[in-house]
């Protein structure tokens, strides 16, 4: 039997109509902030959090991704300030290992705001968010489409890849939505904790593409020689 990859179990969600709680539980890690779109990778092994994936699988298969305040990560394992703003992950696929160890592949799908911490029986932290979609007028993205369009043409340039491929990834950068463009823009750009967590917290969409315009343009400048693809290399 195929066993779907994480991939292909993220492109068979039906985001649309699920049912995100307003209480969630929340895994904080030191200098990692999840954007909408993104895909983060996992690897689960303390026990309290081994419970959170267990408890989470069975219910509503969302965790809240929280920065540590910086400062406070030698608090760790213990339960250290976090940012008051993160995004809610969503557990795509999983692989529980033999010694209970957990792989988790998590869809980054909304930010949230953490209204209050509470008191609960298990021993990982839970918090009642409220979410704070980052809504966008079509008119105000319309105003900025060539500043998308050259984002989604200069992006590929700055990932080593043979021809083929780069071919093949420039076409998948031009097919993405717009929150997938920019979460792929922090990636491909490493871009701090303290630079993504300034996006994640963005009043708007356009707001985080210039944001990420003016850092692709610092990333140039940095590294001269980059130059806009070519579309008949990837034809």
């Amino acid at each position: 039997m195929h066993r779907p990859t994480p991939q292909e179990d993220l492109e068979n969600l039906d985001l649309q109509s699920m049912d995100v709680p307003d209480v969630i539980p929340i895994f904080p890690l030191p200098k990692t902030v999840l954007m909408p779109g993104e895909v983060l990778p996992l690897h689960v092994f303390e026990p309290r959090y081994r419970a959170l994936v267990r408890d989470t699988v069975a219910t509503h298969k969302v965790i809240g991704i929280v920065g540590v305040v910086p400062g406070f990560e030698s608090d760790l394992p213990g339960s250290p300030p976090v940012r008051e703003v993160g995004c809610i992950g969503y557990i795509a696929s999983h692989e529980e290992l033999p010694d209970g160890r957990f792989l988790l592949w998590l869809l980054g799908l909304e930010r949230f705001r953490i209204v209050e911490e509470l008191e609960t029986a298990t021993a990982y932290r839970q918090v009642r968010v409220q979410y704070e979609p980052t809504h966008e007028s079509p008119k105000r993205l319309a105003e900025i489409r060539e500043l998308r369009k050259e984002m989604r043409d200069l992006l590929p340039s700055l990932v080593e890849l043979d021809a083929a491929a780069l071919g093949q990834f420039a076409g998948h950068v031009a097919d993405v939505s717009d929150a997938q463009l920019i979460a792929l823009a922090c990636q491909i750009l490493d871009l701090g904790s303290d630079r993504k967590q300034e996006v994640l917290e963005a009043p708007s969409l356009s707001e985080r593409f210039l944001m990420l315009y003016e850092d692709l343009y610092k990333h140039l400048d940095v590294n001269p020689g980059v130059e806009k693809l070519d579309p008949d290399r990837l034809n």
